[in-house]
């Protein structure tokens, strides 16, 4: 997850434009494409032993559901532990448990869909430690991952803002902005 505050100013045109798309090399290179990078781990998330990660399909996610989720995406079986559906509450907020930092195990993972779209929440606010923490989720935002170091120093996590076509949703209906860069196909009712 990464906090709002890194989002608007991303939104504001703050941030830095370090890195490209090679399309003959088929990776990311130094260099501008008018598209700001923002580093979403470490950060300070104004709570003890908590980075980013949230539990999604269960109370505490174990590195190899993590790994799961960050290639192949959310399960069936993982939204079911939710209700069927991650959902917005009438005040634009979804409040997911906390699972304590982004482990060196998705090292592997995270480099493997460096510049693949994928879906990032975007927290608010996050309440308590460990375990025992809660992010208030009030936006979704398409991105795609530039660069991974986790075992080096320093740490970081560097993606983007990039578009991503997702089927099985609904776009909020609470009047706030409740997803960026994140697209639906047309779907024909009959």
């Amino acid at each position: 997850a990464l906090d709002i505050e890194t989002w608007q100013n991303i939104e504001a045109g703050l941030g830095s434009d370090h890195w490209r798309w090679d399309r003959e090399a088929n990776r990311f290179v130094p260099g501008s494409d008018g598209v700001l990078e923002f580093n979403f781990f470490p950060q300070d998330t104004g709570s003890a032993s908590n980075r980013g990660t949230v539990n999604i399909g269960a109370d505490n996610n174990s590195t190899r559901r993590v790994s799961q989720q960050i290639l192949q995406g959310i399960s069936d079986q993982d939204l079911a532990f939710h209700g069927g559906q991650l959902e917005f509450d009438s005040t634009g907020v979804l409040q997911l448990g906390a699972d304590p930092g982004i482990s060196a195990g998705f090292k592997d993972e995270l480099q493997a869909i460096i510049g693949q779209p994928r879906v990032l929440p975007v927290f608010s606010e996050l309440s308590g430690n460990g375990n025992n923490g809660r992010y208030s989720i009030v936006r979704w935002v398409g991105i795609q991952i530039i660069q991974v170091n986790l075992t080096g120093q320093p740490k970081s996590v560097i993606a983007q803002a990039a578009p991503i076509l997702v089927s099985d949703t609904i776009p909020g209906t609470t009047g706030e902005v409740s997803s960026q860069f994140v697209f639906s196909p047309i779907w024909l009712v009959e």
